[in-house]
């Protein structure tokens, strides 16, 4: 049953980030497109406010993944650390060799 779960939940974060890359590809795509666009009333624009709307959230999407960086990074060289002290750690005895040891 967990297993289930499981697969679902890697199923639903697959389709999120899916959407993610999607909606980052079509704002950036979307305001390239528009980079010229020229009006009178700014305020009243649906593609001014279009435009506005993808490039608080392409900025907001940015300053998560720096901070997510910021945050993993220090994990990972702990981690790596970690790792290579422990294998200086493990001493090698008969066992740990597979020798076999009779009476």
């Amino acid at each position: 049953m967990q297993g289930l779960k499981d697969s679902k939940f890697k199923f639903a974060a697959g389709i999120i980030a899916m959407m993610m890359l999607l909606y980052i590809v079509f704002s950036t795509f979307f305001i390239s497109l528009e980079a010229n666009h020229k009006c009178e009333d700014e305020e009243n624009c649906p593609i001014c406010v279009c435009m506005q709307i993808c490039t608080n959230t392409l900025h907001q999407i940015s300053d998560i993944a720096t901070i997510s960086v910021i945050a993993f990074v220090p994990a990972l060289l702990v981690l790596g650390v970690s790792f290579i002290t422990s294998l200086n750690l493990i001493k090698e005895t008969p066992v740990t060799n597979k020798i076999r040891l009779n009476n």
